[in-house]
């Protein structure tokens, strides 16, 4: 997975489920987690920008 482009967790989650070898199974579980991650920051950040965003326009009134 290290040159490849970022996958979704589906692609990743699919991958699992057909993966023969133990260690590519490891690591493509590593990966899955990995953009699991990325994803969970994403929204918590688009959640804490919506809230910034809704009280600052309260500010203003």
């Amino acid at each position: 997975m290290a040159g490849e482009e970022r996958k979704n967790w589906r692609e990743l989650a699919n991958a699992a489920l057909e993966a023969k070898d133990p260690d590519k199974l490891l690591e493509i579980v590593q990966e899955l987690n990995k953009v699991l991650k990325h994803e969970e920051q994403v929204r918590r950040d688009f959640r804490e920008a919506a809230r910034g965003n809704k009280f600052f326009r309260e500010v203003r009134r």
